[in-house]
Order: structure tokens, then C-alpha cells, then sequence
């Protein structure tokens, strides 16, 4: 297995708290920033490395164990998955009043499969992360943001600020 450590990104960014002890002040938080999708091939590809099957085998035996999974748990039973946690049945249900006959095949909406997380497997410890400080990407509202004579779009011949559709770089539109 790799021991390489990369960074995790993150990005600083101005929020206003809307509960708690700060409600209505604006604070700085982190936020994880764009990493990189690691696709079910390549990350095949990664345990195969350290086994002794080829990706395609890696492949298959996660797929055929998904599928399994799923099947037990369709059946009603719940399954130990591991190091990832157990997966159990679940549905929706709607209400019926006192007296009503309870009907399953209306009444009961929503079947699924639902993944209880390992508290463990899922938290990581500080000495298995570092962190490394991003720049935020510009978003729309931050172009619009910029002071005059930094950008954007200019004003035409006879537009005034306070005239309507002189936003300088298109329409809020109550965002």
C-alpha cells in the first residue's frame, strides 16, 4: 500500500452564521477545495498494484460484492460490510389512520439500501493529513464585486450607475 501524503486543498471564504453564538456576524471557514475524482478503473488499477490480481479481477470481485450486498439486504437481512460498516434495509412509509387497512404495496415507498458508516474507518487522524492553502477560484458574484477600473464590462455612452440595467456586468436577477 502507497504512504504518499498529498495536501488536502482548502479555500478561505467569508460566510454570515445564521445560529449559534456568532448568529448574524460574518466569519472566515475552510472549505475543501477541488481535488481530483479518482475513477473506479484507476482506483482498480491502484489495489490491483498491491495484490496479486490484475485490475479487471479487483474489478470484478468489488462489482459481485456490491451485488451480493445488495441482494442480501433486498432479502431483508443487514450486512457487515467491513471496515466501510454495515448495510441494512430501509423504506418510507406513509400514515394511515387508526382503523384503516395498512396496504404494503401502497403505503410503503421508497425502498433502499442504507449505509451505516465506521466511525473509525471514516474519521480521519490528524497524523494521517496535512493541509495546504488554495486560491478561490473567482465565482460570477465575486466579478461583480470588483471596483471600478479593475474590469468587467464598462458602462455604454449615457448610462448612469443609477440607471436602470447599468449593473456593469449583467443582471442579478434577485440572487
Amino acid at each position: 500500500m502507497s504512504k504518499k501524503n498529498k495536501p488536502i486543498g482548502y479555500t478561505l471564504g467569508e460566510r454570515k452564521v445564521g445560529v449559534g453564538p456568532n448568529k448574524g456576524k460574518v466569519v472566515i471557514q475552510a472549505t475543501p477545495s477541488g481535488r481530483h475524482r479518482v475513477s473506479f478503473e484507476r482506483f482498480c488499477e491502484m489495489v490491483a498494484r498491491d495484490t496479486t490480481l490484475n485490475y479487471m479481477e479487483v474489478q470484478s470481485v468489488l462489482n459481485l460484492a456490491a451485488d451480493m450486498a445488495r441482494e442480501v439486504v433486498a432479502n431483508g437481512d443487514i450486512v457487515d460490510f467491513g471496515r466501510l460498516g454495515t448495510l441494512s434495509p430501509s423504506f418510507k412509509s406513509k400514515v394511515v389512520p387508526t382503523g384503516t387497512e395498512f396496504n404494503a404495496n401502497v403505503h410503503i415507498t421508497e425502498p433502499r439500501v442504507n449505509l451505516r458508516p465506521n466511525s473509525t474507518y471514516f474519521r480521519l487522524r490528524p497524523d494521517e493529513v496535512s493541509y495546504e492553502r488554495m486560491l478561490a477560484k473567482p465565482t460570477a458574484k465575486d466579478k461583480a464585486k470588483k471596483p471600478k477600473g479593475e474590469g468587467g464590462a464598462s458602462a455604454s455612452p449615457g448610462d448612469s450607475p443609477s440607471s436602470p440595467g447599468a449593473s456593469g456586468g449583467g443582471s442579478n436577477s434577485g440572487l
